[in-house]
């Protein structure tokens, strides 16, 4: 009998540390970029207004102000839609060395040239970044017609598995 209990506890254990454990990555984050307008086209729109809409590509590099290894000396590409009527927002992409990629979209909450402000939110990502989630703000500063700096200050959360049955 005290065999039968002692096999079961040994079945247990060993099931339980096959087991994936939960486990996220989350913190604080402060990034710094630089970037330069790749492409920009302008469009007038004849409603009878001073109404344009604006379509810009930008490309750049962004580091990581405190010093982690998240997003630290990634690309960074911003991809703008400026519709004087109604849209200021766009998406940005953050890749990094290894080809992993982190999704965002943002809104633009101030516009007043040079400098625009508003938020971001992570939408998804690729490979370790897989399901990241978490937002924040930005600060952009246009510094000429084609370059500008930008500081994106947020939070984020990437889930991760822990534990051998997660391992290949």
């Amino acid at each position: 009998m005290r065999t039968g209990y002692l096999s079961f506890a040994i079945v247990t254990l060993m099931l339980a540390a096959n087991l994936p454990a939960a486990a996220d990555d989350s913190g604080h984050w402060r990034g710094l970029a630089a970037l330069v307008v790749t492409d920009q086209k302008t469009v007038k729109v004849d409603d009878g207004t001073d109404h344009v809409v604006i379509v810009s590509e930008q490309d750049g590099a962004i580091q990581n102000a405190d010093g982690n290894s998240f997003l630290d000396k990634a690309r960074y590409q911003v991809v703008s839609v400026v519709d004087t009527g109604v849209i200021r927002g766009g998406y940005k992409t953050f890749t990094e060395a290894d080809g992993s990629k982190v999704f965002a979209k943002y809104t633009v909450t101030e516009f007043k040239l040079p400098e625009v402000n508003g938020t971001f939110e992570f939408t998804g990502g690729t490979s370790k970044y897989q399901g990241i989630t978490g937002n924040g703000k930005f600060h952009y500063v246009r510094v000429s017609d084609r370059a500008a700096w930008d500081e994106l200050i947020g939070e984020y959360k990437i889930p991760t598995v822990v534990g051998s049955a997660g391992k290949n």
